[in-house]
């Protein structure tokens, strides 16, 4: 099969002892390297981050290295250098060559750590001050990510100042706020490893200045400072054009004092950021830091686009004739197109792929009419999901297992909008059973789906969302509100009590809290009676995730959808690698026995008052325990019926990656698709 591998993932590892410290610096890098969560379509890289650390005594699991490259971040303190457990545990850490570390000084302690890391510098995070330690702290760390992995310049034979990154700061010289930002940030990054050209300061004497400038620029990120005067310059708009040629990355920093009479169009289409300054004296270093942070994210991102777009091409999922750009289109790229085309004899071709999210079509327009087409991997794949309902069914695990793991609450909302975005924008349906708590996953489930219907210019409702009673008799004014906001995003479907548990509710129109076994049990039966309701509608069915315990059905939810999902033949994606029920139920078909956490004896024992359900529902003459030899069902990759061959299943069991999550589920649907038809 074409197989996904993943041009880098990068871990984080730190002792709990120092979770205070590290885990504000782990979130803040985090959060820079992922997708924002709360704007679906933001430009960003979902490059896979993954954390070792433990709640508890004792190591993290082990790091597979299952990536083409991996960059491993530990930060060392006395905890880990006086923990000989830990210190075993960091010097087992893959040796591969395709592996780097970037060790990080919490104290002067980490440098007796010895083994591996005896010769090795390190970040010293104790130097920092406190007030910008996680600016400083992502700075050094995604300087390192570029400089190890992403510069296509590197060589090992050279020495790490070499591979390091080069900035160019283009400015006017009689813009006042642009030409004392400009010194103040050569200033600072004089003082780190970062190399950068200043171009009068570095010219040096009879050299052409133009060809100086040019010859920078191309091995440079650009940082064009945007005073008041810059975009009526010749030399910055030259400096633009040339960084564009040369597909170099470019963030634009905003410093205007007063006015700009226009805006250069070969300057649009780059990141921005904008610095108030009120002294241009003293510019405030966090406004420094913040740029600096914003040039290694789009420099990685650049870059990091390229590698996976490449890889993408490899494994047949985008065509493999379209030529690759880390930016999105603008018109302006019709010039710099021709010209490409001139250099190669007009070899170059029409189909551009360009990173997620797709623009909008108006803005393709001129692109389209001068003969070029532009997609990224949503938008130019040939399968057309109508008219498939593809139930998805996911919630998080324990915090615990989580942390095992190494991931966090926001790993699985970023696959649910991945797996949103990827069939919502091939046509298909997706249903979801779930409350509508603002921020749960059908908060961002939701928003996805507006911001897609959105950009493709539709009024098609292609989310259907089933609540089960009582859940939906809770509704505050919020989450009035919340489903009057989505009504032409979703169908809002509340499923009543069945008719065998009306007589024990008082009053449907009133909510009742599962707080006894009464209660539990009628609770159980509507949950029950919701998920049959969802199964109805669906074509497939994704898995993702589930509580082993703390649940109010007469199962686990995932678990139980899942068995009812099987009897019905319903083809089943299961994802085992983002942990809970759904891994339990991999495990279980790998082993070909049920692992321990899904037999009854251990739902009894690790569930308060679990027993007393199963005896009450006996007596109402639903017999529960029956559910049992139906989760024995669940040992054999044939009755997942979904396509995929075994080896892809098991792919789908294991792997944390979800881009190739992604890929393998679109691969089975399209083979599901086609027998439908």
């Amino acid at each position: 099969m074409n197989t996904y591998k993943p041009p880098l993932a990068v871990f984080f590892i730190w002792h709990p002892a120092d979770e205070i410290s590290v885990k504000p610096i782990v979130e803040h890098c985090h959060n820079m390297l992922k997708r924002n969560i709360d704007k679906p379509f933001s430009r960003a890289m979902n490059l896979p981050i993954f954390f070792r650390t433990t709640l508890k005594k004792g190591v993290p699991s082990e790091i597979k290295t299952e990536s083409k490259y991996t960059i491993i971040v530990p930060f060392i303190s006395k905890d880990v250098v006086g923990d000989d457990e830990w210190v075993k545990y960091i010097e087992s850490l893959p040796k591969e060559d395709s592996t780097y570390y970037v060790p990080i000084a919490l104290d002067r302690t980490a440098f007796t750590l010895g083994g591996r890391f005896q010769y090795v510098n390190f970040i010293r995070a104790y130097d920092f001050k406190k007030e910008n330690c996680n600016h400083m702290a992502f700075i050094s760390i995604a300087h390192e990510i570029y400089r190890l992995i992403l510069n296509e310049n590197f060589d090992e034979i050279k020495l790490g100042i070499d591979n390091a990154i080069e900035i160019f700061l283009s400015h006017a010289k009689d813009g006042k706020h642009g030409l004392a930002l400009a010194k103040a940030l050569k200033g600072f990054i004089d003082n780190t490893s970062m190399r950068n050209f200043f171009d009068s300061n570095d010219i040096a004497p009879g050299y052409m200045f133009d060809k100086e400038i040019i010859g920078h620029i191309k091995r440079s990120t650009l940082i064009a400072i945007h005073s008041d005067p810059y975009s009526s310059r010749y030399w910055c708009q030259r400096e633009i054009i040339c960084a564009k040629e040369n597909k170099r990355p470019i963030i634009a920093v905003d410093c205007l004092e007063d006015f700009e009479d226009r805006r250069f169009p070969f300057a649009a289409n780059v990141p921005g950021v904008h610095v108030h300054l009120e002294n241009v004296v003293n510019i405030d270093e966090k406004d420094l830091l913040r740029i600096l942070s914003a040039v290694l994210l789009e420099t990685i991102r650049f870059y990091y686009a390229k590698l996976t777009l490449s890889h993408y091409k490899e494994i047949k999922w985008v065509p493999d004739d379209a030529v690759i750009v880390s930016r999105p289109p603008e018109p302006a790229d019709i010039f710099i197109m021709k010209q490409l085309a001139e250099k190669n004899s007009g070899t170059i071709g029409k189909i551009f792929l360009y990173p997620e999210p797709p623009v909008y079509e108006d803005e393709l327009l001129p692109l389209k009419c001068a003969g070029y087409n532009f997609f990224t991997p949503l938008s130019c794949s040939s399968i057309d999901l109508h008219p498939c309902m593809i139930g998805l069914s996911i919630s998080n695990p324990s915090n615990e297992e989580l942390v095992s793991i190494g991931h966090n609450s926001e790993h699985l909302v970023s696959l649910s909008q991945e797996i949103a975005r990827h069939l919502l924008a091939r046509g298909a349906t997706l249903v979801y059973g779930g409350d509508l708590r603002e921020n749960g996953f059908t908060d961002f489930i939701f928003k996805e789906a507006s911001a897609l219907q959105s950009r493709l210019q539709t009024q098609d409702i292609h989310l259907e969302n089933y609540i089960a009673w009582p859940i939906y008799t809770k509704d505050s004014n919020l989450v009035k509100e919340w489903k009057a906001k989505y009504r032409q995003i979703a169908k809002m479907i509340e499923i009543a009590p069945p008719k065998d548990v009306e007589r024990l509710i008082p009053n449907r129109d009133l909510y009742m809290t599962p707080t006894n076994t009464q209660n539990n049990y009628v609770w159980s039966r509507c949950l029950t009676e919701m998920r049959k309701n969802v199964l109805k509608k669906c074509n497939i069915m994704i898995f993702v995730g589930g509580k082993h315990n703390d649940f109010r059905g007469k199962m686990p939810g995932i678990l139980e959808e899942m068995i009812l999902a099987l009897e019905k033949k319903i083809p089943v994606f299961l994802l085992g690698g983002f942990g809970g029920i759904t891994s339990s139920v991999c495990r279980s078909i790998e082993n070909k026995t049920l692992v321990d956490e899904l037999t009854e004896s251990w739902l009894l024992k690790n569930n308060p008052g679990y027993s007393e359900l199963l005896k009450f529902a006996l007596e109402k003459g639903s017999d529960y325990s029956n559910i049992f030899n139906s989760i024995k069902t669940l040992q054999s990759v044939n009755e997942l019926n979904n396509g995929l061959s075994i080896e892809e299943n098991n792919r789908l069991f294991k792997t944390q990656f979800i881009d190739e999550a992604i890929f393998l589920i679109l691969k089975g649907v399209g083979v599901q698709l086609k027998k439908m038809r």
